[in-house]
């Protein structure tokens, strides 16, 4: 594995552990969505890293990430997955309205999101060998 590719990986593998322990918050659960986004795009920009040869784009939109990783035929749900963590992105760290992101983002939806971002992240990363 290259040296790029494992520093991208160092970095999507933190921001999933701190999506973890923030699940174990009583406030500002929240910020495991933003994390969850971070790990997977982090994740996208490792996979760019070792099998292009390309320094990845600085977006944060996973369309454009999954088109420069050249990923051929990804699983219709897990396509699905990872476009709809784009919105967390934005909305966790530009909040137009704090009251409704606290409503959004419940204990119980930031749970689901991390288990299935965890079972995104290790499905991404057979791509790394």
């Amino acid at each position: 594995m290259k040296k790029k590719t494992k520093t991208w990986l160092e970095l999507a593998t933190n921001d999933l552990a701190l999506a973890r322990e923030l699940l174990h918050r009583k406030s500002k659960v929240y910020y495991v969505a933003h994390f969850c986004h971070q790990a997977v795009e982090k994740m996208l920009k490792a996979i760019i890293s070792e099998r292009t040869d390309k320094i990845p784009l600085p977006t944060h939109n996973f369309k454009i990430l999954l088109d420069q990783a050249e990923l051929k035929n990804i699983p219709k749900d897990k396509k699905r997955f990872i476009f709809s963590l784009m919105p967390h992105y934005i909305g966790t760290k530009y909040p137009e309205d704090i009251t409704r992101l606290y409503k959004r983002y419940t204990k119980f939806f930031v749970q689901r999101l991390y288990k299935e971002t965890k079972e995104v992240f290790q499905w991404l990363k057979v791509y790394l060998k």
